[in-house]
């Protein structure tokens, strides 16, 4: 009996070897260049430092700084981060780096929760949205 796993690696073998054999063409080269240079600029941001609006829930307030350059997000930090309740700050010293990470290289606020952190995911990130929207940017 065959695995899940290891089904879906053989299927993906057979596709690569199948595509392979098909070899590239100039046209379909330059329509993978066309798609790349879209996705860069559907996340193109106006240059600077965003501040996005103050979020609260049960747990405190949140808000985020995105600093934008080049335009990428290359910066996410917490102006304020919850409650400086023992748990809240545990909770954020974990939740937000992590989410800044996933925000960076998605270019995006459009990203999963971190787990544990059920008031300070979707506030933090609501204020991330807010500074990207600020930014010009698409979500």
């Amino acid at each position: 009996m065959m695995t899940r796993t290891a089904g879906a690696l053989a299927f993906a073998g057979a596709a690569a070897t199948l595509l392979s054999a098909c070899g590239g063409s100039a046209e379909a080269e330059g329509h993978q260049v066309q798609s790349a240079q879209a996705d860069s600029a559907a996340f193109a941001y106006a240059d600077g430092v965003y501040d996005g609006p103050r979020v609260t829930n049960l747990r405190g307030g949140y808000q985020a700084q995105v600093t934008v350059t080049g335009g990428r997000i290359t910066g996410v930090a917490a102006i304020e981060a919850g409650t400086d309740a023992p748990e809240s700050v545990a909770i954020n010293a974990r939740a937000v780096p992590e989410l800044a990470d996933k925000v960076i290289a998605a270019q995006s606020a459009q990203v999963e929760h971190v787990s544990g952190s059920s008031y300070t995911s979707p506030a933090f990130l609501e204020s991330i949205q807010g500074a990207l929207d600020a930014a010009g940017g698409a979500s």
